[in-house]
C-alpha cells in the first residue's frame, strides 16, 4: 500500500514538473569546410597550417548550453558538401553540389528525433537554422521542406525518404508519388474511407500554383493521419547563399547559345523561398564575389509573407563574408551582425523579447576572436588591412575557378529564377528583398580601404595565379600604390548607386575628405543609374550590441563614424577630427 502511494506521488510530481522547451539549432557549414578537421595540409611546397574556421563553425561554438531561463540549446553541426572521404567526393560534391539531398535529410532526421510538441501550458520547442555557401542553401532547403511537410511524427519516419522524394520531384511529369501508396499498403487496418491521395495531376504540373495546391493537399492528409505536426521556424540565418547545383555553364556560352541553362543538372525542385512559418530570415551577402557559379540566391518576400527579413551587403568576397580566410577582419563584422540578429538584439520593443525565441551566446566569445585577429595583424606588421571594415578582401576569382566565368554582384537588381529550367527570368525582378548596405562599406570607402587583392597562397608557384607578379612588378616600376576600394566605379558592384548622407564630399571626387558633423541620421544609398531595379533606395543597416562592441575596439574609427553621422551618439565625439580616405561619385 505504501509503495503504491509512493508511486502515485512520484507520478504526480512528474506531471507537475515544469518542462522547458528546447532550442534545436542546425548549423550547416560551407563547401569543403569541416570544423572537425582543424589542420590544412600544405601543397605545392607550402607548409600546412591551422584551419581558419567559418562563421558557421564560430557561431556553433559560441552558443551556450542553456539560456538565462535554463532552456537547453542543442546544436547540430554538419560539415559542408565535398568534405567526405575521397577525391570524387571532394570534387563532385564541392564542385556540383552533389550530396545536398543527403545533408538535408540528415539535418531533418536530427530535428525529427529531438523535436517535442508540448501541451498548451508549455510552448513547443524552437528551431533555428544557420548556414554558409551551399550550407546556406542546405539550411534554406531544409526550412522549405519543414514549412511544407512539417516535422514528421516518429511513427512516420520509416516513410521519410518517400516523403522527401515526393517533395523534391514535384513538377516532374515522369515521377509517380510514393508515400501514400506505400503507407496504405503497410497499414491494411485503415478503412477505405480513410485512404486519401492528393491530386497527382497537380504534382506533375510545372505551374507553381498547382504545385502549392498539391503540397497543401499532401500536408492536410499527413496531418489527418497523425503523421506530421505543423511547426514554426524561429529564424534562418545564412551567409552568402550559393544556389548553384550542377555543372556550371560559362556565361559566354550562354550568350552564344541562349537555350543553355545556367547549370546542367538532373531535375530537382528545392523550395528555398520564405514562408509565413519562418518568423525571421537574415542573409549576409558579399559585394565583391565575382565567380559565376557563386551567384547569390537572394530572398524575396512574396505577397502576404509576414517573415521579418533582413539582407545586408558587406564588402568582400564569398569567404570574406562567410569566414575561413586568415585575415578575419570582415568575417568578424558579419559574425557580430549575425549574432545580433539571432540573439534578438535588434528588437525595437524589448518588452516583446522572449528567451526561448532567440539564441543565447557567450558574450565573451567575440572578444576572443578579436584577440585572434589582433594576433594575426601583429604577426603581419607590413599588412595595410588594419581596422574596422578594412580587413583584407581576397580575390576568389583566380585560376582555375575563373575558367567557369565571372559575373559581378548586382544589389537591388536580381531576377527571379525559373525552377524548372534553372534559368533566370529576365522579365521578372525580385521585388520585396529588404536589401540594405552595411556601414562598414561606407567606412571602407571613406578611409581609403584597399580593393580586392589576390591571396598570396594562390600565386604561382604555390598556385596557378600569375597576376600578382605583374602587379608587384608594375608597382615597383612606377611607384604606384595599391588600389583603394571603389565599389561605385563602372566595374564595381555598386555602379549606379550613390551614397546619401548629406556630406558634400560624396557628391564629387575628393581625395582629402574633411569629416563634418552634419550627416544624416537616415543614411541610405540611392540608385541613379540606367538599369532596371527592384527598388531605388537601400538603407544603411542598423548596428546591434555585438557590432557596437566590435566597432568599439577601433576607438579612432568609431569616433570618426559617430562624428560624421548625427545618428551615432553612443560613442565619444572626437575633439580633433582628422582627414582621411576618398570616395568616388556614381558612374566613375
Amino acid at each position: 500500500m505504501a509503495g503504491s502511494r509512493h508511486d502515485s506521488v512520484a507520478r504526480e510530481e512528474e506531471r507537475m514538473r515544469v518542462k522547458l522547451p528546447k532550442k534545436l539549432i542546425v548549423c550547416c557549414d560551407g563547401t569543403w569546410t569541416d570544423s572537425i578537421n582543424g589542420w590544412v595540409n600544405g601543397s605545392w611546397g607550402q607548409p600546412g597550417h591551422l584551419q581558419s574556421p567559418s562563421n558557421v563553425t564560430r557561431i556553433a561554438r559560441a552558443i551556450r548550453q542553456e539560456d538565462d531561463e535554463h532552456h537547453p540549446q542543442i546544436v547540430y553541426y554538419q560539415a559542408g558538401i565535398g568534405t567526405g572521404i575521397g577525391l570524387y567526393n571532394h570534387l563532385a560534391g564541392g564542385g556540383t553540389g552533389l550530396g545536398l539531398c543527403e545533408n538535408v535529410r540528415e539535418a531533418y532526421t536530427f530535428l525529427a528525433n529531438n523535436y517535442s510538441k508540448h501541451d498548451g501550458l508549455v510552448p513547443d520547442d524552437s528551431i533555428f537554422l544557420l548556414g554558409f555557401s551551399r550550407g546556406a542553401y542546405t539550411a534554406r532547403t531544409l526550412g522549405g521542406f519543414i514549412c511544407t511537410m512539417g516535422i514528421l511524427a516518429k511513427q512516420a519516419m520509416p516513410h521519410f525518404y518517400e516523403c522527401f522524394e515526393d517533395w523534391e520531384h514535384a513538377g516532374d511529369k515522369h515521377y509517380p508519388p510514393m508515400l501514400f501508396t506505400n503507407y496504405y499498403k503497410h497499414h491494411e487496418g485503415l478503412a477505405e474511407v480513410e485512404k486519401r491521395w492528393p491530386d497527382e495531376s497537380l504534382s506533375r504540373s510545372g505551374d507553381s500554383l498547382d504545385r502549392e495546391e498539391y503540397f497543401r493537399q499532401y500536408f492536410k492528409i499527413l496531418l489527418d493521419l497523425g503523421l506530421t505536426q505543423k511547426v514554426t521556424i524561429n529564424a534562418i540565418g545564412v551567409f552568402d547563399t550559393v544556389g548553384a547545383l550542377g555543372i556550371p555553364v560559362n556565361p559566354l556560352l550562354q550568350r552564344a547559345f541562349p537555350f543553355l541553362p545556367s547549370f546542367i543538372r538532373t531535375y530537382r525542385f528545392f523550395d528555398t523561398k520564405l514562408h509565413n512559418s519562418i518568423s525571421n530570415a537574415f542573409h549576409a551577402l558579399a559585394l565583391d564575389e565575382r565567380r559565376f557559379p557563386y551567384s547569390p540566391a537572394v530572398w524575396e518576400r512574396q505577397d502576404g509573407c509576414t517573415t521579418n527579413l533582413e539582407q545586408v551587403w558587406f564588402p568582400g568576397t564569398h569567404n570574406n563574408v562567410g569566414g575561413s580566410y586568415a585575415d578575419a577582419g570582415i568575417a568578424d563584422i558579419t559574425l557580430a551582425w549575425m549574432m545580433d540578429r539571432m540573439a534578438g538584439n535588434m528588437l525595437e520593443k524589448r518588452e516583446e523579447f522572449r528567451c526561448r525565441e532567440w539564441i543565447k551566446f557567450d558574450d565573451e566569445y567575440l572578444d576572443r576572436w578579436c584577440h585572434c585577429q589582433q594576433d594575426y595583424l601583429q604577426k603581419h606588421p607590413e599588412d595595410l588591412h588594419k581596422g574596422w571594415g578594412r580587413g583584407k578582401l581576397y580575390d576568389s576569382c583566380t585560376l582555375p575557378q575563373s575558367l567557369a566565368g565571372e559575373r559581378k554582384r548586382a544589389p537591388g537588381r536580381y531576377h527571379a529564377t525559373i525552377y524548372d529550367t534553372g534559368k533566370t527570368d529576365p522579365n521578372t525582378l525580385l521585388k520585396d528583398t529588404q536589401e540594405q548596405i552595411h556601414s562598414c562599406v561606407r567606412a571602407r570607402i571613406d578611409l581609403g580601404g584597399l580593393a580586392v587583392e589576390a591571396d598570396e597562397k594562390q600565386t604561382f608557384p604555390f598556385g596557378l595565379e600569375i597576376r600578382p607578379w605583374f602587379t608587384a612588378f608594375w608597382r615597383w616600376l612606377t611607384g604606384a600604390k595599391p588600389r583603394t576600394y571603389l565599389p561605385q566605379s563602372k566595374k564595381g558592384p555598386l555602379h549606379g548607386w550613390q551614397l546619401k548622407d548629406n556630406h558634400a564630399s560624396h557628391d564629387a571626387p575628393n581625395f582629402d575628405i574633411a569629416v563634418s558633423s552634419g550627416g544624416l541620421e537616415d543614411v541610405h544609398w540611392e540608385y541613379t543609374g540606367s538599369a532596371w531595379v527592384g527598388r531605388t533606395e537601400m538603407p544603411e543597416a542598423r548596428l546591434g550590441e555585438y557590432e557596437m562592441r566590435l566597432l568599439g575596439k577601433d576607438e579612432g574609427l568609431a569616433g570618426k563614424m559617430e562624428f560624421s553621422n548625427n545618428g551615432w551618439r553612443w560613442l565619444k565625439r572626437p575633439k580633433n577630427p582628422t582627414r582621411h580616405g576618398r570616395t568616388m561619385p556614381t558612374g566613375s
